[in-house]
This record gives C-alpha cells, structure tokens and sequence, in this order.
C-alpha cells in the first residue's frame, strides 16, 4: 500500500537504523544515504511514491522538486530554514519538524548529555566526580547536562539570563550565576548549549570550552581548538541505535496524530 510507504534520507546512522525499525515493524521503508538532492533521489521518489519522506537533521543541499510529490504526501524535517520549506508549503505538502516534537527534544537532550560526558572523558581524561562545571542556558539540553553531571558528582554552575531559569535551577539545587555582558571565565569547564555568540575568552590554559549548541556557537572571536570543541551531533556519533528509537518513536506518533 502507498500509505505505508516511508522514504529515509540521509548519511547520519540515525536515518538508515530507523529505516530498519520501522520496517520491523512492519511498514514498507527504503533509506537513500544522501544529504544532497539529485536526480537519481528524484528517480527514486517518482517511482517509490513514498507517502511519508523523512529529511536528514540537517538541512538538504538542494530540495525536491515539489512537483514530484504526490498530493497527501507528508515531510518530516530535521532543521530547515523558512525558505527552504517554502515550495513544499505553497505546494500545499503537509510540512511538519521532527526536531520540533516534544518527546524528540527530551531524549535526544537526555542522548547529548550522556555522549558529552563519552567525549569528556575521552579528551580531558579526567573524573567528573569533585569537578566544577558552568552550564551555560538552561533549556532542555542545559537541563539534562546538568542533571547528569550532578548526578555523575560533579559540581554545577547553571549560567543564563532568564529569572525563570535561574530560579528553576536554585530551586533544583544548583548553584547559579546571572549571565551578562561582562561574563568572564578564567579557568574550569564551560559547556555552552546557548546557539547564539555571547562569550568572549582569551586563551587560558586552566579553561575549556565545550560547546554543545548549534551554529553559530558561543565564542564571539575564534579561540584556539586547544581551549575550545564543538561537540555537534552527538546522540547519533555515540547512541546511533538509541538515537534513532527516539527518531522513530517520533515520525510515527507525529504520522498518526
């Protein structure tokens, strides 16, 4: 049947895993590992017709030529900027983010915070047991980067501008520090998950920067890769299974609302 018809595409794990996982489940799905479009991926929608089409996280090179799709088709995106969604809206498609769904969101922060303390342990070959860490923001991935480090032992500075945040944060046993423009660091661990450039840093040999947000990143002037890692797409480098549960569990429910 067409309505059981599921097209993956993309070159992170997560998409081809859950390819697998709905197909285990006992939809019709084929995976294209491409984050570009071309006309052997068109080839393979005209003839496929697939009823749902999942995007890659990160935004296609390219779009598929809206007269492609057939009416009812339904597409999932990753990140996507308004106008690259446009010819698809105006075609009438039903457009919708997984990176948008609540229960994507709440995992995926929970798989990032896991895999940045994967990655810390790797770069800095240090225990988090009696180290200090400053979280900058305290959105969902601020929220579950500071829960594992407390948890793992470590001592928690949650840094943002919000009252809102701030106070949630106290009131979760945290320890706090207003965010303003005259913020400085000298030494410690800083993980940023703010996607926007607020920190200015000179090179210190007693500070690292770990940034866990999206572009454009944290630092308002370029700091040297021995002081600063960007750390992106970490639930699909270290939990690719785990990972893509989390994007299938989604695509589904958001498929049949």
């Amino acid at each position: 049947m067409k309505d059981n018809k599921w097209l993956m595409i993309g070159t992170d794990q997560r998409l081809a895993t859950c390819c697998d996982i709905l197909t285990a489940k006992g939809y019709r799905c084929q995976h294209i590992a491409t984050n570009d479009y071309s006309e052997q991926l068109g080839e393979v929608i005209a003839e496929w017709s697939p009823k749902y089409i999942i995007f890659p996280i990160q935004q296609m090179k390219g779009t598929i030529p809206p007269t492609l799709l057939a009416k009812g088709t339904e597409l999932y995106t990753g990140v996507a900027s308004a106008e690259w969604l446009k010819p698809f809206k105006d075609a009438g498609l039903q457009v919708r983010s997984y990176v948008k769904d609540e229960s994507f969101i709440w995992h995926n922060a929970l798989l990032t915070a896991e895999a940045f303390v994967h990655e810390y342990y790797a770069r800095v070959k240090r225990q988090l047991l009696g180290n200090h860490f400053h979280v900058a923001g305290f959105g969902k991935v601020g929220k579950m980067t500071a829960h594992v480090l407390a948890s793992l032992g470590s001592e928690v500075t949650v840094v943002a501008r919000s009252i809102t945040q701030l106070s949630e944060a106290t009131a979760l046993g945290y320890k706090t520090e207003q965010l303003t423009a005259d913020f400085d660091m000298t030494e410690g661990n800083l993980v940023n998950t703010i996607p926007a450039k607020w920190l200015a840093v000179n090179g210190n040999p007693h500070l690292h920067v770990f940034d866990l947000a999206s572009a454009p990143g944290c630092l308002k002037e370029p700091l040297s890769p021995e002081y600063y890692t960007v750390l992106l797409g970490l639930p699909g480098k270290h939990f690719p299974i785990d990972a893509a549960i989390v994007l299938a569990n989604a695509v589904e429910g958001m498929s049949k609302e």
